[in-house]
């Protein structure tokens, strides 16, 4: 955690040195202090106890002149701490702030960075939370550690070198209770890293079930599930509250006890004190100089408890936020990577095996051809592999075995940035930013606006609808776009790819949510705009898929069939199924009367379970009583 000192570092060494400074100052004025009253008990115990007013202002005496000294040098003194310690807040506020935009900055980064893998893994209510509440606790516990801990050292140990100097014994007396301390603390520790982490994992879950239903609003209402929502939402405040109250419950056990060390070393040293007063090896100005010596050092000791809370959240919350930190890419890029050299576009999918979990494979030695310039389908049952197949060529994941090449180079060899500016992607969950259309159409090439937005717009069949919004181009979408419908906002997902000219595009079910003419219209817009260019389509409807120039049929992780419609239709298997569903339907003439599946399926269940209910004939024969 202390690695984010290191921007900082010219501001933690200023801060430093003004508390440094601050308690020298606060030290000295306290030694003043007890100067003085020595010195005015001197004077009350003579004859210049009689003396007026006036001469002991501006008197040639030399005890008047001695007092305005001592008063002279204890009202500097009192200024400087008052200057130090405006200077010293001033410093520690820039510290903080310019270090928790340095751990802001570090986490989002790693969140833009971390790969596919991690953001599956972490719910995004978690990330939130993570971003801001465990950046909080270990940004407030840096800042205490350094400062408030170098405060008690500075104090602490400038207080004990002034009581040594005055007294052995009662130096040992103030550092007697250390000891019982260091051991309560770590006792009490052992109890309390797990409270905070449960209760950290609680509120979790509640920033989760928040972006949840914020973000489900619609399904929420069209179900009427808010009750069970509210319901679900209570129970886990309820939990949350019971585990906030059990580490309340610790700390308020935790400080009487430390409080009560502290008093009985506060009374102890004022009875040695007043022995030793009372023997003459102390003078009056000793006892006030031990009463604000030992109220500093026992104020001090007792903020060792804030300095354990925070260190308490800040261990728990420091290794959440460093899983964060520490996420790895899901792809490295080679130190020697290269950038994708220029062509046509064409892919190669040599033996591809890839699995999430690399003990269960999603794709199994995926071997074809794509010429540069092709149209591509890929088709295949729901949770075949298709969408993981075309997420392989950007590398947003890399296969466990095999490789894939663009243009005749392995993508693995290539850089990043130059591998993904070439390959676009409209997914099938479309996802636009609370920004401008023209922002969003722009997203990937920020620099073509005006006419390039308006082009790209008009080929992916958007520009009627955006003409007609408020202001244009220039409307403000409302969150993930929810403002529009969904073939809307696929259109304009559509236009944001095409204006980033990529080499390689892949549609993933673009255009479901569009109508079959509209549809026809985009993609006759797209391959005009990609002529020369490869194109992937993820398609379940015949018009789309006859069109292309390949057609791949993904079945169980395996390229089943491989070929151009009029091939494949030649052929038995699961593409002229497709093609005979579509055209022809499954629907026969008697279904319509017949029951749904259902009813059949609610009829066979309560069947079932009645026959459960009624005791078996064995067992009827048991109970009966015996002829």
């Amino acid at each position: 955690m202390f690695s984010f000192l290191r921007p900082v570092k010219g501001i933690v060494v200023l801060a430093c040195l003004f508390l440094a400074l601050w308690t020298g100052a606060e030290i000295a004025a306290v030694r003043v202090t007890a100067l003085a009253i020595d010195q005015i008990k001197t004077i009350h115990l003579s004859d210049m106890r009689f003396l007026g007013m006036w001469e002991w202002l501006s008197g040639d005496y030399a005890e008047a002149q001695g007092l305005r000294r001592v008063v002279l040098a204890l009202a500097g003194f009192t200024l400087t701490v008052g200057v130090l310690g405006f200077l010293r807040e001033t410093t520690n506020t820039r510290l903080s702030m310019h270090m928790v935009f340095h751990i802001r900055e570090a986490v989002y980064d790693r969140l833009q960075r971390a790969g596919f893998g991690f953001h599956d893994a972490i719910s995004t209510g978690e990330l939130i939370n993570r971003s801001l509440s465990d950046l909080q606790n270990v940004r407030s516990f840096i800042n205490s550690a350094v400062l408030l801990t170098l405060e008690i050292v500075l104090i602490v140990g400038g207080y004990i070198i002034l009581l040594l100097w005055r007294s052995p014994w009662v130096a040992a007396l103030a550092l007697a209770p250390l000891p019982i301390w260091t051991w309560y603390i770590i006792r009490f520790s052992r109890k309390a890293q797990p409270a905070l982490k449960a209760t950290m994992e609680s509120g979790d879950r509640n920033i989760s079930i928040l972006a949840e239903n914020i973000a489900g609003v619609h399904v929420v209402k069209a179900f009427a599930t808010e009750p069970q929502e509210i319901t679900k939402y209570g129970a886990n405040c309820d939990d949350f509250f019971g585990k906030v109250m059990y580490r309340i419950r610790l700390f308020a056990d935790f400080l009487p006890v430390i409080r009560s060390i502290a008093t009985a070393s506060h009374l102890s040293l004022f009875l040695a004190a007043g022995i030793l007063i009372i023997l003459g090896r102390l003078s009056a100005g000793d006892i006030l100089m031990l009463g604000a010596a030992m109220h500093a050092i026992l104020v001090r000791l007792q903020q060792v408890s804030v300095i354990n809370d925070q260190y308490q959240s800040a261990i728990v919350s420091g290794r959440r936020l460093f899983e964060i930190l520490s996420a790895k890419p899901s792809v490295s890029e080679k130190p020697d990577a290269r950038p994708l050299p220029p062509g046509p576009g064409s892919v190669r999918f040599e033996h591809v095996t890839f699995g999430y979990d690399p003990t269960s494979p999603v794709l199994h030695d995926v071997t074809f051809d794509v010429p540069g310039g092709s149209v591509v389908a890929v088709v295949g049952p729901t949770g075949s592999g298709k969408t993981t197949l075309v997420s392989l060529i950007a590398r947003f994941y890399d296969p466990q075995q095999g490789r894939v090449l663009i243009d005749g180079t392995d993508v693995r060899d290539a850089t990043l940035d130059s591998l993904r500016q070439q390959v676009a992607y409209v997914f099938q969950e479309t996802y636009l930013f609370s920004d401008t259309v023209e922002a969003n159409i722009a997203y990937g090439r920020p620099e073509l606006t005006g006419a390039h937005t308006e082009v790209a717009a008009r080929l992916a069949q958007a520009h009627e609808f955006v003409e007609e919004l408020p202001k244009g181009y220039g409307t403000m979408l409302g969150e993930r776009g929810t403002t529009l419908s969904g073939g809307q906002r696929q259109r304009l997902a559509i236009a944001r790819a095409l204006l980033a000219e990529p080499r390689i595009l892949i549609l993933d079910d673009a255009t479901a949510a569009v109508d079959p003419e509209t549809e026809n219209d985009i993609h006759r817009a797209i391959r005009l705009m990609m002529h020369e260019r490869t194109i992937f389509v993820i398609a379940h409807r015949i018009s789309t898929i006859k069109t292309a120039n390949l057609v791949v049929v993904i079945e169980n992780g395996r390229a089943a069939q491989i070929g151009t419609h009029d091939e494949l239709l030649a052929r038995e298997g699961h593409y002229r199924q497709i093609v005979n569903g579509q055209l022809y339907g499954d629907l026969r003439a008697d279904d319509a009367e017949a029951p749904s599946h259902m009813k059949r399926m609610r009829e066979f269940f309560e069947k079932k379970e009645k026959a459960a209910s009624q005791p078996a004939p064995n067992e009827e024969c048991a109970s009966e009583p015996a002829p």
